[in-house]
C-alpha cells in the first residue's frame, strides 16, 4: 500500500505487517501512523474483481519472543527436575558445575523449543497440501474465462489452512495468470517463489546453528575455567598443613570436575540437538519439494493461455508439409514444361516474323525501286515535251518579231 509522509510528501510502499503501526520515514526521519487497513481504490475494473489477499505469516521463522519465553520456562523446568537427582552424578552435572552448565542447558532447551515450533509449522504446511484446490466442477483446465472461479475457490479455503505456502503460492500464480494470461510468466513466478521460500527456510536455521556451535564452546570455556581454578588452588595450597593440603586437593578435584563435566555436558547436548535439527530440516526440505512438485505437475499443466491453439495449427500444417511439398514439386514440373513449350513457340514465332519481315522488306525495296524508275522516266518525258513546246514557242515569238520588223520597214 502506498502511504504519503505528511512531513515531506514522500510516497512509501508499506507492507501489510506494518498496518496500524507507527513507522519512521526514511527520507525526513519523521514519524507517521500507518492506517489499519489498506484503502480501496475507486478506480476498479468491473470485469475483474479486486482481491486484497490476506496477511501472510512467516512459514519458516518462529516467533522469537515466544520461543525465548518457552526456552526460559523449559530450562527452569529441567533444572527443577534435576533437584531430586542432585545427590547423584546427573543432578550434580546440571546443578553443581556453575553458570556454564546453566547456559548450556538454556541454549539446548531453547533450541529444542524452536525445533518443536518449526515442526508444528511444517505439519501445518503438509496438511495444507491435501486440499482440493482444483475441483473438477470448475473445469478440467484453467483459462482466462474460468480462472476467477478457481481463485474464488481458494478464497473459500478454511482460515486455519489458508495461510500456508501451497495455498498462497497457487493463489498468487492464478492471480498473475488472470492478469497476464501467460503460462511462461506463471512458470517463472513459481520458480522464483520456490527459490525465495527455500532461502527463507535455510535462513531460519541460522540461530539453531549458532546454538549448536555455542554449546560445545561453552563446554570448553567451562573446562578452561575449571582447570584454572584447579591449578590456582594447587599453587596456593600450603603443603605443610594437612588441613590446608586437604582443602587444596578438594578444590583441585572440584575444579577438574567442573572442567570435565562442562565439556561432557556440552558435547552430549550438542549431539542430542544435532539429530532433531537434521530431522526437522530434512522434513521441511521434503515439504518444500512436495509443494514445488505440486505446482509443476498439477498447476502448470492445467493452465491454458490459448497459445497452444496456434501450436496445434502449426503441427497440423507440419503434418501436411510432405503433401504440400509433393504438390509444389508437381506444379513446378508442370510450370517448367509449359515454360519450355512457350519458349519454343516464341522462338518459332520470332523466326516466322523474321522471315515475313525479310520478304516484306524485299517487296518494299522492289516497289520503291520501280516507283523511282517510273518517276524518272515520267519526269524525263515531261521535260522533253516541255523543251519542245518551249522551243516552238520561242520560234513563234521570233517569227512574230520578224513580221513586226518587216512591217515597220515597209511603213518606213
Amino acid at each position: 500500500m502506498l502511504v504519503s509522509c505528511p512531513h515531506c510528501n514522500t510516497d512509501l510502499d508499506v507492507t501489510p505487517e506494518l498496518f496500524g503501526q507507527t513507522v519512521q520515514c526514511p527520507a525526513c526521519q519523521g514519524r507517521l501512523q500507518i492506517p489499519e487497513t489498506e484503502e480501496k481504490s475507486n478506480a476498479t475494473n468491473p470485469d475483474r474483481p479486486q482481491r486484497a489477499g490476506w496477511e501472510e505469516k512467516d512459514h519458516a521463522n518462529v516467533d522469537f519472543l515466544k520461543s525465548l519465553l518457552f526456552g526460559v520456562g523449559g530450562t527452569i523446568g529441567v533444572l527443577l527436575l534435576m533437584v531430586p537427582l542432585r545427590s547423584n552424578r546427573i543432578g550434580a552435572i546440571f546443578l553443581d558445575r556453575g553458570w556454564v552448565n546453566y547456559a548450556e542447558t538454556f541454549l539446548f532447551v531453547w533450541g529444542i523449543v524452536i525445533l518443536v515450533m518449526k515442526w508444528k509449522k511444517n505439519q501445518h504446511q503438509a496438511q495444507a497440501a491435501l486440499l482440493q484446490l482444483f475441483p473438477e466442477r470448475l473445469g478440467r483446465e484453467i483459462n482466462s474465462s474460468n480462472v476467477g472461479g478457481f481463485i474464488d475457490n481458494i478464497y473459500k479455503t478454511p482460515l486455519t489452512l489458508r495461510d500456508s505456502l501451497i495455498v498462497n503460492r497457487i493463489r498468487k500464480a492464478l492471480e498473475l495468470f488472470e492478469l497476464r494470461v501467460d503460462n511462461g510468466e506463471v512458470a517463472a513466478f513459481l520458480s522464483t517463489q520456490s527459490d525465495i521460500d527455500a532461502n527463507r527456510s535455510t535462513g531460519s536455521y541460522s540461530l539453531l546453528k549458532v546454538f549448536l556451535w555455542a554449546i560445545p564452546i561453552l563446554g570448553f570455556i567451562g573446562t578452561v575455567m575449571g582447570l584454572s581454578v584447579a591449578v590456582g588452588s594447587l599453587a596456593m595450597g600450603d603443603t605443610s598443613d594437612p588441613e590446608a593440603l586437604k582443602a587444596s586437593i578438594n578444590s583441585l578435584t572440584g575444579g577438574l570436575g567442573v572442567a570435565f563435566d562442562t565439556t561432557l555436558l556440552g558435547l552430549i547436548l550438542s549431539m542430542f540437538m544435532s539429530f532433531p535439527l537434521s530431522a526437522v530440516q530434512k522434513k521441511e526440505d521434503e515439504t518444500l519439494t512436495l509443494i514445488d512438485a505440486f505446482c509443476t505437475e498439477k498447476l502448470l499443466p492445467k493452465l491454458n493461455d490459448s497459445r497452444n491453439l496456434a501450436a496445434d495449427s502449426l503441427l497440423e500444417q507440419a503434418e501436411s508439409i510432405p503433401q504440400l511439398v509433393s504438390s509444389l514439386a508437381r506444379a513446378h514440373e508442370t510450370f517448367l514444361v509449359n515454360l519450355n513449350d512457350a519458349t519454343r513457340m516464341l522462338r518459332d514465332t520470332g523466326e516466322m516474323l523474321q522471315i515475313r519481315l525479310g520478304s516484306h522488306q524485299q517487296v518494299v525495296e522492289t516497289s520503291f525501286t520501280n516507283a523511282v524508275t517510273k518517276l524518272s522516266e515520267t519526269s524525263g518525258e515531261i521535260f522533253i515535251k516541255s523543251h519542245i513546246e518551249l522551243s516552238r514557242t520561242f520560234e513563234k515569238i521570233a517569227n512574230g518579231i520578224d513580221l513586226i520588223n518587216h512591217s515597220l520597214r515597209d511603213l518606213g
